[in-house]
């Protein structure tokens, strides 16, 4: 279950070719845009391998901020599906008390009743 989730949570990207980099045998750069979260990184920037998270301008981005964003690069997750991994919260009805209490009231209250009419004959 936790590998489904760790899959579904990862980045989905659109990849653009930028220039090649100067050089003989120089691989290209390569532009990753998350359609999620609408985070930047620029692959083979500067050497082969090299990954820089870069602002919406293509601009690389501080130290902190950087290395917060490079540590999803791969496996995620991607911060637009982090409600996805919080603990849920219960839903309050109108009335203060959570759906679920209700719902457990309403569902067993007609068995409750029939149990009572049997007994009290």
């Amino acid at each position: 279950m936790k590998a489904q989730m760790a899959a579904a949570t990862k980045h989905v990207f659109a990849i653009k070719i930028l220039d090649k980099l100067p050089g003989l045998f120089k691989p290209h750069r390569y532009l990753y845009y998350c359609a999620r979260c609408k985070w930047s990184f620029v692959v083979n920037d500067g050497r082969s391998g090299v990954i820089t998270a870069v602002d919406g301008d293509g601009n690389s981005l501080q130290h902190d901020d950087a290395e917060r964003r490079l540590a999803t690069f791969a496996l995620g997750p991607c911060p637009a599906l982090q409600v996805l991994n919080s603990k849920p919260v219960p839903i309050r009805t109108s009335n203060g008390t959570d759906a679920s209490q209700i719902d457990h009231i309403r569902r067993f209250q007609p068995r409750a009743n029939q149990l009572l009419r049997d007994w009290a004959c």
